[in-house]
């Protein structure tokens, strides 16, 4: 009887783990034209132009090689554009974590008196030809769906580090002695 029951739940098993670990397609944002579309509306206490310095500052700190990721930086309309890419991985079943392509993508980052809004779009897996990641979105398969939990953690995680990066340097009060 202990064998069957093991027998048993050794079959069920994978299909409640792998369960757990799908992402679910209505999960990613999508737009009226169903690409893929991350938006962040952020109301943080500053000027436009305080806003501006503050994202320059960031991304300075983020990406390796800020001059080449900001095609555009406009003071004037208040307006930076980021293009960068990052890699998708495959952990194989002997542990080792191999690179399975590189997922380009925008961010647009636009700045008003009282609020910023950070827009990520157009992400592009590079091959040979461009693939657009929402070719992925139909099947939701299994290659397809560790792609989009990568793609999803990527942005999200992005957008989590703006927010903290544009946040206002912390005023230390001078001690008096």
């Amino acid at each position: 009887m202990k064998k069957k029951l093991i027998i048993l739940l050794s079959l069920i098993a994978p299909f409640f783990i792998s369960a757990q670990t799908d992402l679910s397609v209505s999960e990613i944002p999508l737009d009226e034209e169903g690409q893929i579309r991350y938006v962040e509306l952020v109301k943080e206490d500053a000027n436009a132009t305080d806003l501006f310095k503050r994202c320059v500052k960031w991304i300075n700190k983020e990406y390796k090689n800020p001059s080449s990721v900001t095609p555009t930086r406009d003071m004037v309309n208040k307006k930076i554009v980021i293009r960068h890419r990052f890699n998708l991985t495959q952990t194989l079943e002997s542990g080792t974590t191999t690179s399975t392509g590189q997922v380009m993508y925008d961010m647009e980052i636009r700045f008003k008196d009282g609020r910023y809004r950070a827009e990520m779009t157009n992400f592009v897996l590079k091959k040979t030809s461009k693939f657009p990641c929402e070719n992925w979105l139909p099947e939701g398969t299994a290659p397809n769906s560790g792609n989009l939990q990568q793609l999803d953690a990527f942005a999200k995680e992005k957008l989590d580090r703006l927010k903290e990066g544009m946040k206002p340097p912390k005023v230390y009060k001078e001690e008096e002695w």
